[in-house]
């Protein structure tokens, strides 16, 4: 029988197409310009400078504050006494309604919370905020810090050695990350701290935080890249799992942390822990 050669063709078409790996994934979309990159290595803590502002008073230990290991905060006893808690914030996004204020040599903007950020890079900054509850009070006193510290709001200090976070982008190592969730569609860095991947199979959330062990509820524990860790699974969200790494302890009951999601996939506690393993490498 004589088989004619479109046929022929067409068999060999169908083949190919059969011998494709189901669900063959297309090529990772590459990750977008890092916003964040010139903050990775600024030392909030230098920025609050000891001598500089020691003319406000006597100034206390400086130390991380909050969630970010890019935030510090310092307490300075004025000389009536009265204490005044000032504090540095690197990689702040600078809000709506903020005002043009004069700070000698920079470009300085408060918003109405009295909250004074010096923009470095397009619409993001290093703020300076004091605590309390009367805001005349307050926008005065951000004005007075940041003008002690205007030399080092304008020439940042840097350092490597500040956090295990500094210099590091959550978002790497983007090709081991992609290996738990498929090749890349999408990726968002919201703040300094986090990253967020959405891959062909699954999604991805990184953050670098500063964790209260004191307070945090402790899920199974595990190892990750020799360090201690913990993984966390709700039974009603079998697609979804954390895997946070205690990389090192910092102040009384904190440590810096690195915190992994895996979501929208299958045997997601096993490639949150491949992840978190891979991110370990990094620190």
């Amino acid at each position: 029988m004589r088989v004619r050669p479109h046929i022929v063709i067409v068999a060999l078409l169908l083949l190919a197409g059969c011998s494709a790996e189901p669900g063959q994934s297309t090529p990772s979309v590459p990750l977008p310009p890092d916003e964040w990159a010139s903050f990775r290595t600024i030392d909030s803590c230098a920025i609050l400078d000891e001598a500089a502002l020691s003319k406000l008073g006597k100034v206390g230990a400086r130390t991380f504050s909050g969630a970010s290991a890019h935030n510090c905060v310092v307490t300075i006893t004025q000389p009536d006494g009265t204490p005044l808690t000032a504090r540095a914030y690197v990689g702040e996004r600078v809000a709506a309604d903020a005002k043009p204020v004069e700070i000698p040599g920079l470009t300085a903007v408060q918003d109405t919370g009295c909250t004074l950020t010096v923009k470095t890079t397009g619409e993001l900054g290093i703020a300076i905020s004091i605590e309390g509850t009367d805001y005349e009070k307050q926008c005065a006193q951000a004005r007075e810090v940041a003008t002690a510290v205007a030399a080092q709001l304008k020439s940042p200090p840097q350092s490597l050695a500040a956090s295990p976070f500094h210099g590091k982008d959550p978002c790497q190592p983007v090709d081991q990350f992609t290996q738990q969730i498929g090749a890349l569609i999408q990726a968002r860095r919201p703040t300094l701290i986090n990253c967020e991947l959405t891959g062909a199979n699954g999604t991805m959330l990184i953050s670098h935080e500063i964790e209260n062990m004191a307070a945090h509820a402790h899920g199974e524990p595990l190892t990750v890249g020799g360090k201690e860790g913990m993984r966390h699974q709700e039974p009603d969200q079998q697609d979804r799992c954390e895997v946070m790494v205690l990389v090192r302890p910092v102040l009384e009951t904190s440590y810096f942390t690195t915190r992994l999601e895996v979501g929208g996939t299958s045997d997601a506690c096993a490639k949150a822990t491949d992840a978190a393993n891979e991110s370990a490498k990094e620190l």
